[in-house]
């Protein structure tokens, strides 16, 4: 139920601007935050950081709907596993 509200209920009733924005104003924020941070310490190389903000950000959200959604036993550890191998590619 809490995912159900939190995914596709509280979304379609915030209408989809007033979602994205509050999803900038949080998530958004300390993900772009983040890679700025990663960029700055040479941890990853330097990028335009609200595309790749945008695009991780779909990414993680896509992944959490699928979950939502899913009733296999290892598909959250196998959306962690390419999350993090995704994330890791990014590295310098």
């Amino acid at each position: 139920d809490v995912r159900r509200i939190m995914l596709v209920d509280g979304p379609a009733v915030l209408g989809w601007r007033e979602w994205r924005a509050l999803d900038e104003a949080a998530s958004a924020r300390h993900l772009a935050e983040a890679l700025t941070l990663l960029m700055e310490t040479g941890v990853i190389p330097e990028r335009p950081v609200a595309p790749l903000t945008h695009l991780l950000s779909g990414a993680m959200n896509e992944a959490a709907l699928w979950l939502a959604d899913s009733a296999g036993p290892g598909d959250l550890a196998d959306t962690m596993t390419a999350l993090t191998r995704m994330l890791e590619s990014l590295r310098a």
